[in-house]
């Protein structure tokens, strides 16, 4: 289980925008599995590179149903669907970015009848488990409760999350380096 504070945190890159596109890549001969690649026309970019905004950007998924029928699917992984509207929090990885915290990293944004937009996140078929701290047993952790916001609401926490990480990384300074000990003078 990852809090929104700490999926926030450790993301590369935060955007508000809808589904354009899915495309399956079928890796199973270099042994890499299936993947759908997700393409998001960017609205709003909540922490990244602002020069998004307004682009194209793609990611990664596990899954998807290949040319011969084969579909691979990851219980509890999130789906993605041509024109919803999401707010997703990518990570990177060796060759592109990936939804942070599995699950954890789609929010669904819907619009109200009276106009106003809401983001949802739900996990329902999603189980977590923790480590007991006294017997060390694995036991089912306490199910989430589902994340529901207005989208200005939760693009404002999500932002705070963004400058408190920010404010830290900047206060974090390396230690001064050390200068190296005084030389004895050598005598011949």
């Amino acid at each position: 289980q990852v809090d929104l504070k700490a999926l926030v945190t450790t993301a590369d890159v935060v955007l508000y925008g809808k589904v354009a596109a899915a495309k399956v890549l079928d890796r199973r001969k270099e042994g890499r599995g299936v993947w759908t690649e997700y393409a998001l026309d960017v609205a709003e970019v909540w922490k990244g590179d602002v020069r998004l905004a307004g682009k194209r950007f793609t990611w990664m998924h596990v899954g998807g149903t290949t040319p011969d029928g084969i579909t691979v699917h990851v219980p509890g992984m999130p789906t993605f669907v041509a024109g919803e509207e999401t707010v997703v929090v990518l990570e990177k990885n060796t060759e592109s970015h990936v939804v942070s915290g599995g699950p954890q990293g789609k929010f669904s944004v819907r619009t109200l009848a009276n106009g106003q937009k809401s983001v949802t996140r739900e996990l329902p078929d999603v189980h977590f488990l923790r480590r007991d701290p006294q017997t060390g047993a694995m036991q089912p952790a306490p199910k989430q409760v589902a994340i529901v916001r207005t989208i200005n609401e939760f693009r404002a926490e999500v932002a705070g999350y963004v400058a408190q990480a920010a404010k830290a990384a900047s206060q974090a300074k390396p230690a001064p380096a050390q200068a190296p000990a005084p030389r004895a003078p050598t005598t011949k």
